[in-house]
C-alpha cells in the first residue's frame, strides 16, 4: 500500500493530537507532580462508584525456582472518600468460613466507618500525596519521548535514582534504588505502565529487620475507565528478600483486576459486600 494511502487512514483527530503534542516541550518533574496530584483529587469522588474483584497470588520459591508455597486470594475492592478498601472473599480458592467471614466483615466495616470521616480520609489522602512527592523526587526522569496509546499522548521516560535525593524513610530508599522505564499519561501524569528493578540491596533496620535484594523486579499497568478514572489493572513482581534473621525466600507475586463495575451510588450500597 502506498505511503500516502497509509497516511490517509489515520483519523484526523489523531493527526491533531500528534501535531499538538509532537511540537510541545515535555513537561518537567514539577509539572508532572502537580498534574498527578490534581488528577488524584479529581478522581476521589468518581472512584466511589466502582466496585472491583481483584485476584492475588503469592508464590514462595525454592532455590531452583520450583514453588515451595502458594497462596491465592479473591477480594472485593471499593472506595470510601477516595480511599481504597479490600474485602477478602476467598483464600486459596475457598470461601471464608462463617467465623472468618464475620471477622473480615467487622474489619471492613471498621475501615468504612473510619474513612467515612472526612478528617480521617483527608489524612490518608495526604499520605498518598506525599508518596507521589517522594517517588517523583527520588527518581530522575530521562530520555523522555512521546507515544500514542488508545488515542492518548503518553510520555515514556527512563528511570534511575537521583543521587541528589536524600531519603528519610524506606519508601524513599526503595524509590531511589529503582531503574527501569515508566509511561505516563500526559494529560493527567497517571502512570499507565511501569517496569522497574532494584539496582542494589535495600536494608531495613540496618539489615536486621529485612533486606530487599538487588534485582527485585516489578511491573504495573493501569487502565482508564470510560469516565476517565484510572484503576490498577495488574501488578506483578519477583525477587529475593530476607525477613528478620532467618528467612531468605525468593518469591513472586501477581495481582489482577478480574472485573470492575460502575454502579450508581444506591446500587453500590447494596452490592458492596456480597
Amino acid at each position: 500500500m502506498a505511503p500516502v494511502r497509509l497516511l490517509s487512514l489515520v483519523p484526523a483527530g489523531l493527526w491533531a493530537l500528534l501535531l499538538a503534542y509532537g511540537q510541545a516541550p515535555l513537561p518537567d518533574r514539577q509539572e508532572l507532580k502537580a498534574r498527578a496530584i490534581a488528577n488524584m483529587k479529581k478522581s476521589e469522588k468518581a472512584l466511589e462508584n466502582y466496585s472491583c474483584i481483584v485476584r492475588e497470588q503469592v508464590d514462595e520459591l525454592n532455590a531452583d525456582g520450583t514453588v515451595k508455597h502458594h497462596q491465592s486470594k479473591r477480594l472485593e475492592q471499593f472506595y470510601v472518600n477516595g480511599i481504597e478498601i479490600h474485602h477478602l472473599l476467598a483464600k486459596d480458592r475457598r470461601p471464608l468460613s462463617p467465623h472468618d467471614a464475620k471477622k473480615e466483615q467487622q474489619r471492613v466495616d471498621g475501615e468504612v466507618k473510619r474513612y467515612s470521616d472526612p478528617g480521617e480520609a483527608q489524612k490518608a489522602r495526604a499520605d498518598q500525596d506525599e508518596q507521589v512527592n517522594r517517588f517523583l523526587e527520588a527518581l530522575r526522569f530521562e530520555n523522555g519521548r512521546r507515544e500514542i496509546r488508545d488515542g492518548r499522548s503518553i510520555i515514556a521516560y527512563d528511570l534511575s535514582g537521583d543521587p541528589g535525593f536524600h531519603p528519610k524513610n524506606i519508601e524513599g530508599r526503595f524509590a531511589q534504588a529503582l531503574v527501569g522505564r515508566i509511561w505516563l499519561d500526559e494529560e493527567t501524569a497517571t502512570p499507565v505502565e511501569m517496569r522497574v528493578r532494584t539496582d542494589r540491596d535495600i536494608k531495613i533496620g540496618g539489615g536486621l529487620l529485612a533486606n530487599v535484594h538487588k534485582g527485585f523486579r516489578f511491573q504495573m499497568q493501569q487502565q482508564r475507565q470510560p469516565d476517565g478514572v484510572w484503576i490498577l489493572k495488574s501488578l506483578d513482581g519477583n525477587g529475593d528478600a530476607r525477613a528478620a534473621l532467618f528467612l531468605h525466600p525468593r518469591f513472586r507475586f501477581r495481582q489482577d483486576l478480574d472485573q470492575c463495575h460502575l454502579f450508581s451510588v444506591n446500587t453500590r450500597e447494596t452490592t458492596r459486600h456480597p
